[in-house]
């Protein structure tokens, strides 16, 4: 009942999209103004920012396992402007252009929309962390738009999911399975009681487009044979293995539900939450199953998604949160079409009917957990800075210490403070002066005793006192003839390796 009063509400309110639309921007741009990036999100900004020229820029990009776009983006927006905020900004823009779109296209009821835009990926994950994803879901929800539009031309289309195709992996998964849903669909199209118009010459194009997209995405992803990141380009899992199948199958409910997250450690638990995920997508395989169309995206993006789970990379939330964005997809362009029931048996009709019953309840609590996991994501966000790299950087220039030589280790956490400092810091793993970094084999970690032995040698050659020493963990050791003076701790932050200490360090007179 207070749904329905809820809902009612809604309906009744003029300019509800508009209003709901600018509100979340307020938010937003107050998430983003306050928001600390962290590595992950400055290491393609100062890529962009720091590559010596276009060919050196695509070199270093070849490392990252991305596609190219969001990389070309921030190379672009650094010819304008070093500031970082920048990038944070036109992420907003970007983020928001994709919730303007859910809210002016959907066929969703206002409430859901609502609750839908204040979820856990649109208003936390996808909004106020910089990443590629944003554009994952601008071209997914521009795509879930013009889909009518297939009727007379697939050019539209194609460019949406060319777009995606070259935003990150996991939309050009997606990208990929509504590209063989939509040709499925063109070959079966008599049966399923539709009739396409488009002309050879618009298909052919639209082939052409996204086929090149797709082999361009491709191309940049596959890293160079020296890279090291996540094992390396060659990293992949193919035996069979109960235990990654169990972590892998609990990222359907990691990603629906947000909340209650199961751990990783404990083997109940992932059997459990599998068991729960497996269920999930029996549902709405039911549900789905008269459409025949949106049945095989579903199948095909859902079991896309986890078998690169389980083969390459568990992930994280803004990861397997791709799963959620298919059932989101799926539920969105089924509105456009008429059903066409494939299973009469009277098993499968007993069964239909019942997921029917049951799925609009449960696409509510799927819709509700997100709002929480949503709520809570940016509130914490404005109370906890999500890396102390913000906070060390104010430090130094209040101190004046901004010009000082800065030494800096595990080099990635600590990029985060040469992305906001606009500067180079000497990196004792590659032995330089640097601001991203490239995983490659040249690459070595060092201890605590190898960095001292550094700044000791490179004192009077590479590094001029006085130098400023940042670690991601206490110091722990001493070297004879440095002077070392503690500065300050910067623990208060949610990224627990982006917490930071800092020391001066001096030779002996």
């Amino acid at each position: 009942m207070a749904k329905l009063n809820l809902a009612r509400r809604l309906d009744r309110l003029p300019h509800f999209e508009w209003w709901l639309w600018l509100g979340i921007f307020c938010l937003g741009l107050i998430g983003t103004l306050n928001h600390a990036p962290w590595r992950d999100e400055v290491n393609g900004w100062l890529i962009g920012r720091d590559s010596v020229n276009f060919a050196d820029f695509w070199r270093n990009v070849r490392y990252e396992g991305h596609p190219l776009l969001w990389y070309g983006l921030l190379w672009l927006l650094n010819q304008l402007t070093p500031n970082l905020l920048a990038m944070q900004l036109f992420h907003l823009v970007l983020a928001m252009a994709a919730i303007a779109i859910f809210l002016r296209y959907s066929p969703f009821p206002r409430w859901q929309k609502l609750i839908f835009c204040l979820g856990y990926l649109p208003f936390y994950e996808y909004l106020l962390i910089s990443r590629n994803y944003a554009l994952g879901i601008l071209g997914l929800f521009a795509f879930c738009a013009l889909f009518p539009r297939r009727q007379q031309t697939y050019l539209p289309l194609a460019f949406c999911l060319a777009f995606m195709a070259n935003s990150n992996a996991y939309a050009l998964m997606i990208s990929v399975c509504l590209a063989i849903a939509l040709g499925m669909e063109w070959i079966c199209q008599k049966p399923l009681g539709v009739n396409l118009q488009a002309p050879w010459w618009d298909r052919g194009v639209s082939v052409l487009l996204f086929t090149g997209a797709v082999a361009l995405s491709v191309m940049v992803m596959v890293q160079p044979g020296d890279s090291t990141l996540h094992g390396g380009a060659d990293q992949w899992i193919l035996q069979w293995d109960w235990y990654r199948l169990g972590q892998a199958l609990s990222r359907v409910w990691n990603g629906y539900i947000t909340i209650l997250v199961p751990s990783d450690r404990r083997p109940l638990d992932l059997g459990i939450f599998s068991l729960f995920s497996l269920i999930f997508l029996v549902i709405w395989s039911l549900y789905f199953s008269d459409y025949p169309l949106i049945f095989l995206f579903y199948l095909l993006g859902s079991g896309g998604i986890l078998l690169f789970t389980y083969g390459r990379f568990l992930g994280a939330p803004r990861h397997f949160g791709s799963l959620y964005l298919v059932l989101i997809a799926s539920y969105w362009l089924k509105f456009y079409l008429s059903p066409t029931p494939l299973l009469r048996q009277k098993f499968w009709l007993g069964m239909k009917q019942w997921s029917q019953k049951l799925v609009p309840y449960l696409f509510s609590l799927i819709l509700v957990c997100q709002l929480i996991g949503g709520l809570v994501g940016y509130t914490r966000d404005l109370l906890l800075p999500y890396s102390a790299s913000r906070a060390v950087a104010d430090y130094l220039v209040n101190q004046g210490l901004q010009e000082a030589t800065l030494v800096g280790s595990n080099d990635f956490m600590v990029s985060p403070i040469a992305a906001h400092l606009n500067r180079k810091i000497y990196y004792p793993e590659s032995q330089a002066l640097g601001s991203f970094v490239i995983f490659t084999a040249q690459r070595q970690e060092v201890d605590q005793q190898q960095i001292l032995q550094q700044i000791d040698q490179q004192l009077g050659l590479k590094l001029a006192p006085p130098v400023i020493l940042i670690l991601n963990y206490p110091l722990g050791v001493t070297q004879p003839g440095l002077t070392i003076t503690p500065l300050a701790e910067f623990r208060h932050s949610f990224i627990q390796e982006e917490q930071y200490y800092l020391y001066q360090i001096n030779r002996q007179n």
